[in-house]
């Protein structure tokens, strides 16, 4: 029971230090530059691209020492085993034939054991092996560029993903501060209305109504409150964290309007980072094609060996002609010593037919990565069109919503003024509180909506720098 209570509390205890590290990590006013770096050393779908980019460079590693150092190997055995022996040919079978060294015995076949030792060092080093050695590590640096092209495309498309969060948490953020205005002001007529119809003023269906008004002003700032913390939620886990708690630095971007420019760089094709991922593909598919054409061609070795064995059957023969058996441990030493040096060459001619089918459905697979590399081109290029599109109709919208708030807020006003007056009822007030609050609101939206198109616009072409220039 003790031992159990300790490991709760251990566990508990952990679970306290990891809120404290996260606490510390998350400023408390987070700014979009906070959250991007915050995001791109947290964030564990980054970490694992980068844990493959060093993956693929220790690959790289291997197939270059595969080329640049000779093969050793040593073997050591000592085993105790007859020795009887018959004349034919037998074929190894992938080693599942065991030889037998030794001529065979004028006493025909015996049960007799003896021990023998082999040990053996053989050096083999690839001289020639016509261009596979330059495919193998072509192949292996495309892979490593290939692993970084996807890490840049992975990190590229989380800043955007981290930044679009962070304008939609202003968004709510801003439609919660409507929301409390709204209950401000709904709180306030709603004390006029009770207290009118407390001195009988004012009809009872007014102050229902009030009430009615006040609770839906309550009930519309706790939904808001919640999509707002919702959605800090949403961005808490892009930036590799589980909690919201934290404010946003969402000055800048009520200050003023993003810019964007309307020329298109000629190089943004070669420099976005989606379309360079594509491109690398498709350079990692030519690698490997070359790859395969050449595995079909011969390889010429430098081979070097050298080797002991030891036997407990002696040379001698007894006089009857039969050999010498002793079956002691005297026969693990080592009588004869061998060397050998020289080239050998291997080539599997029927290897061709098969590469060539393996080569062409490579060549297939090339033009599926090429094709998916002018598929995101195409929607890259409609994307810059349909974001430059968005940005222009929302300046249009952002320049209107002043003219609507200030236009709400003056009916909003005169209802106010009518119905203290006894000139109206609660209905004309109500519905002036229901047009500024939506005022409001699209003003709130219509900002974010530049900033988001201007995101979308600079997504599409690859290149944030413009856009996280403007809130600096």
């Amino acid at each position: 029971m003790i031992q159990s209570c300790k490991s709760v509390l251990a566990v508990i205890i952990a679970l306290l230090a990891v809120t404290a590290v996260n606490a510390q990590k998350i400023p408390e006013i987070l700014s979009l530059d906070n959250a991007i770096d915050i995001a791109v050393k947290s964030y564990p779908s980054l970490k694992a691209k980068l844990a493959e980019i060093e993956a693929g460079k220790s690959e790289a590693e291997a197939r270059k020492v595969n080329y640049a150092l000779p093969g050793i190997a040593w073997q050591a055995q000592a085993l105790y085993a007859t020795s009887n022996q018959v004349r034919g040919t037998y074929y190894p079978l992938e080693g599942t034939a065991i030889p037998t060294s030794g001529s065979i015995k004028t006493n025909g076949f015996t049960s007799d054991a003896v021990w023998s030792s082999l040990s053996s060092v053989l050096v083999n080093y690839k001289l020639a092996n016509f261009g596979r050695k330059k495919a193998e590590k072509d192949y292996a640096e495309a892979g490593i560029q290939q692993a970084n092209a996807d890490y840049e495309r992975e990190l590229f498309e989380h800043k955007v993903k981290v930044t679009d969060a962070y304008l939609l948490s202003l968004v709510f953020e801003g439609a919660v501060k409507v929301q409390e205005n709204t209950l401000t002001r709904t709180q306030a007529y709603y004390d006029v209305v009770m207290a009118g119809a407390q001195a009988g003023l004012r009809s009872g269906v007014d102050s229902s109504l009030a009430k009615a008004e006040l609770s839906k002003a309550n009930i519309l700032l706790l939904e808001s409150r919640k999509m707002a913390s919702q959605q800090k939620i949403r961005l808490a886990e892009l930036l590799g964290f589980d909690n919201g708690n934290f404010q946003l630095a969402g000055e800048k971007f009520n200050e003023a309007l993003p810019e964007v420019s309307s020329e298109e760089s000629p190089s943004w094709q070669s420099t976005n980072p989606i379309l360079k991922f594509y491109q690398k593909q498709v350079d990692f598919s030519l690698a490997k094609a070359r790859i395969i054409s050449k595995s079909s061609m011969p390889s010429i070795m430098a081979v070097g060996a050298a080797w002991a064995k030891g036997s407990g059957i002696n040379d001698r023969t007894d006089a009857d002609g039969n050999f010498i058996y002793n079956s002691s441990l005297s026969g693990l030493g080592f009588r004869a010593y061998d060397y050998m040096l020289g080239f050998t060459t291997l080539w599997k001619i029927s290897d061709i037919f098969r590469t060539k089918h393996e080569f062409k459905a490579q060549q297939f697979r090339t033009k599926s990565y090429q094709e998916q590399y002018n598929q995101n081109l195409l929607r890259l290029k409609g994307q810059q069109e349909d974001a430059g599109l968005q940005y222009r109709q929302a300046l249009e919208i952002v320049r209107q919503t002043p003219l609507q708030l200030n236009a709400a807020q003056s009916a909003y006003n005169q209802a106010d003024s009518r119905y203290q007056a006894g000139l109206s009822n609660i209905f004309e007030l109500t519905q002036a509180v229901t047009v500024l609050n939506r005022a409001e609101i699209d003003q709130v939206i219509a900002r974010n909506n530049v900033w988001r198109a201007a995101l979308l616009k600079s997504a599409a072409k690859g290149d944030l720098s413009d856009f996280l220039n403007q809130i600096k």
